[in-house]
């Protein structure tokens, strides 16, 4: 019998009594992720297909499912998670899954946790200087939100997780503030403000793994503006025409973290 599968999430749907309309998605989550996606980039977007995963083996069952969450966000972002699919990837039933993460806000802080937890390969020690420590901390911190696009939703709020790799982000920042002569209180202020501006900017990252209309919109606007005449008395939006959000993003951070740390730590607000 030829299987039926979600328009959206291609997995397997159950089979109808043959009666009525044929069913098109495999759950509600599915239905509203179909209809935000036609609503804000229209009816001719191509669905966010997820690939299969194959089911992790060996090691501790929760961190097994952790990281394959982490495969499944990284695939298809951060809407494409739930415990369904969790349990469903790892071939596992739900309440198997359900014995090793409570909830999809546990398994979220859960998923943070591990990428944090987790640096780059051949990753130097950080250098003493204060200044240094604090680029480095910062383009470590930048780097994950590009590999991982989702995690900025789930590290950005006023209510993040609070695992110990996560307080060690923070710790290390708040050290190399402390080490450029302010007191503890002053250290996380300049922390929020040094990390306020990586979570804004990191705000313009492309969240859609694969998005072929981000090109074209960036022109059509362009051209839209141009011919509008709203370019004229702005050279600033002229000049953003010859740059590229998706290729010049690396150089507009960069250029931004030198003019943050230069004000930050020019002299220490005490």
């Amino acid at each position: 019998m030829l299987s039926v599968r979600c328009v959206e999430c291609e997995a397997d749907l159950p089979v109808g009594a043959g009666r009525g309309r044929p069913r098109r998605y495999c759950s509600r989550r599915c239905q509203a992720r179909a209809y935000r996606r036609r609503r804000e980039h229209g009816p001719t977007s191509t669905p966010r297909r997820v690939r299969d995963l194959p089911a992790p083996t060996g090691g501790d069952p929760r961190h097994r499912l952790v990281a394959l969450a982490v495969e499944v966000a990284d695939a298809g972002g951060l809407d494409a998670v739930s415990m369904r699919v969790l349990a469903q990837r790892a071939g596992l039933p739900a309440h198997a899954v359900y014995r090793h993460v409570r909830n999809r806000a546990d398994l979220l802080a859960a998923m943070a946790e591990q990428i944090t937890a987790t640096r780059p390969p051949g990753a130097a020690p950080l250098p003493p200087d204060p200044r240094q420590r604090l680029e480095r901390l910062a383009g470590d911190e930048w780097a994950m939100y590009r590999r991982h696009p989702w995690l900025l939703a789930v590290l950005a709020t006023d209510r993040p997780p609070t695992g110990p790799a996560v307080l060690a982000m923070v710790d290390r920042v708040v050290a190399a503030f402390s080490g450029a002569g302010y007191d503890p209180a002053e250290a996380f202020r300049a922390y929020l403000a040094l990390s306020g501006y990586i979570q804004g900017m990191a705000l313009l990252i492309r969240r859609e793994p694969v998005d072929t209309t981000d090109h074209a919109w960036w022109s059509a606007t362009l051209n839209r503006l141009e011919r509008t005449g709203r370019t004229r008395d702005r050279p600033w939006l002229a000049a953003a025409g010859q740059t590229r959000p998706d290729t010049d993003l690396d150089t507009w951070f960069q250029f931004g973290l030198r003019g943050l740390l230069d004000g930050l730590l020019h002299r220490p607000a005490r």
